[in-house]
């Protein structure tokens, strides 16, 4: 079973240095439709981009278009940060180490994870 699979709403996320980032607010499986959308992507990359912004304005994930469709095709969660300063995060499922104890460990720090992004 995939470490995404395990994830629900509310779960505590650390990152790879222990660090508590949040909350679970999103889970979102992995699209299969989402590899079929990345080819038609690389193939014309002016309108499409368009078309996805077009298409998910407003929802999530709130990303750049590339990110999305990363996203889009290994399934993501969206971590509410704690804090008053805290800004929301996406971390894609193969970032996901492992769930335990109702706690997401991540691969990567807080700092790389928002690079991403």
């Amino acid at each position: 079973m995939k470490a995404l699979e395990q994830v629900a709403v509310g779960m505590r996320v650390v990152d790879a240095g222990g660090h508590e980032i949040g909350k679970v607010h999103l889970v979102k499986a992995a699209d299969p439709k989402a590899a079929a959308f990345e080819a038609r992507l690389a193939a014309a990359p002016g309108s499409l981009i368009n078309l996805g912004l077009s298409s998910i304005a407003g929802r999530e994930p709130k990303v750049p278009p590339e990110m999305a469709v990363r996203l889009f095709r290994e399934g993501y969660i969206k971590i509410d940060a704690e804090g008053f300063f805290g800004t929301d995060s996406y971390a894609a499922g193969d970032v996901i180490d492992r769930v335990e104890q109702r706690t997401v460990h991540l691969t990567l720090t807080r700092h790389e994870l928002d690079a991403l992004e």
